[in-house]
């Protein structure tokens, strides 16, 4: 393991008083208890394409790159979007036609098992040997100084890195949220030469135990929580989605 990865520094939310969760909770009750969050008020993290990609983060002065994201991944879910109009040829903005939030059961047109779903075969795209429905892993990242998470909408080409660094943990009896983790694109491209992002995910360190109580604590807030995030991409995820797809 590289001294550059163990030096990452461990979220500070994990490390603050008890009573900052209480105001944060309140903080969520008072402002978005009522619906008031939309689409895409939560800060989103997305993936630049290119020869060089690299992660595109929000900040309080518009938008900064990082080559790497260093965090805790509090909550993750998969999910599962479909759009009958492809993305150039829509506006981009428009909610899903049918979205499932846990990749399991659909809503909307069609809906249904999304395992006997036509839509979720391979070759059932538009264009190409992907899928119409395509499959997200949603990753809600606390990092840094930030008292919130940021969600990471990883693309289906980074699907399978994922689902190995999931796995690897689970062998080592590690909940996905008591883990300091470092991620990293790795260039690729499709056969139509489209260059483009692959999340790869690196373990740092197991958190501490005080540190993974407060990680549990955000897990089952950002459980609550991701139930008001819905499940649609935003354009530049849509966008990316259909650039990576395996023409």
């Amino acid at each position: 393991m590289s001294t550059q990865l163990t030096q990452i520094q461990t979220p500070r939310a994990l490390s603050a008083l008890e009573s900052s969760l209480d105001s944060i909770n309140e903080a969520i009750a008072t402002n978005i208890s009522g619906g008031g969050i939309s689409d895409f008020d939560l800060p989103r993290v997305k993936i630049s394409g290119g020869a060089s990609p690299r992660w595109i983060v929000p900040t309080l002065e518009g938008e900064e790159t990082l080559a790497r994201l260093e965090g805790v991944i509090v909550y993750a879910r998969d999910t599962r979007v479909y759009y009958k109009t492809a993305f150039g040829k829509s506006s981009g903005k428009q909610p899903p036609d049918c979205s499932s939030a846990d990749g399991i059961t659909g809503k909307g047109k069609p809906g249904g098992d999304c395992s006997r779903c036509p839509l979720a075969e391979y070759g059932s795209a538009e264009e190409g040997a992907g899928q119409a429905c395509k499959q997200v892993k949603q990753l809600f990242i606390l990092r840094g100084d930030l008292l919130l998470p940021e969600v990471v909408s990883l693309p289906p080409t980074s699907l399978k890195g994922a689902r190995q660094f999931f796995l690897k943990l689970t062998t080592q009896g590690i909940p996905y949220y008591q883990a300091l983790v470092a991620m990293e694109l790795e260039k690729a491209q499709n056969a139509s030469g489209i260059q483009y992002g692959k999340a790869q995910m690196k373990f740092v360190r197991k958190l501490t135990a005080q540190e993974a109580a407060r990680a549990q604590q955000y897990h089952q807030l950002c459980r609550t929580l991701a139930e008001r995030v819905p499940t649609g991409l935003d354009p530049e995820a849509r966008e990316a989605a259909d650039e990576q797809a395996p023409f």
